[in-house]
C-alpha cells in the first residue's frame, strides 16, 4: 500500500492506495476539489461537513445523469445496429433474387 496526501478545502488527508494508483487518486481529488469550489460558489460559506455532503450529492447527480446518457447512447447505437442488420438482410435478399434470375 502506498500513501498519498490529498488536499480538499484546505485540509490535507493521508489516503492509502494500491501501488501505481497515486496519480489516479490525485486526479480524483482534483475533481472533488473542483466540484467543492463549484458548490461553494453556489451556496456560499458552509460548514465543511455540509460542503462535503452537498459536493457528494452534486457528484452523485452527475453520475446518475452520466449513466442515463450512457443508457440512451447504448439504445441509440442498438437502434443503428438493428437498422444496419435489416438493411444488410434486405440487400442480401435482393442480391439472391438477382443471382437467381441470372
Amino acid at each position: 500500500m502506498d500513501k498519498v496526501v490529498i488536499t480538499l478545502y484546505g485540509h490535507d488527508y493521508a489516503v492509502n492506495c494500491d501501488a501505481g494508483q497515486e496519480a489516479r487518486l490525485k486526479e480524483l481529488a482534483t475533481l472533488v476539489q473542483d466540484e467543492m469550489k463549484t458548490v461553494v460558489d453556489k451556496v456560499g460559506n458552509a460548514t465543511e461537513t455540509r460542503l462535503l455532503m452537498l459536493t457528494c450529492l452534486s457528484l452523485a447527480d452527475k453520475l446518475l445523469e452520466s449513466r442515463s446518457l450512457t443508457g440512451a447512447e447504448l439504445a441509440k447505437q442498438e437502434d443503428l445496429f438493428v437498422a444496419a442488420v435489416d438493411h444488410l438482410k434486405d440487400r442480401v435478399a435482393t442480391l439472391a433474387l438477382q443471382m437467381g434470375r441470372a
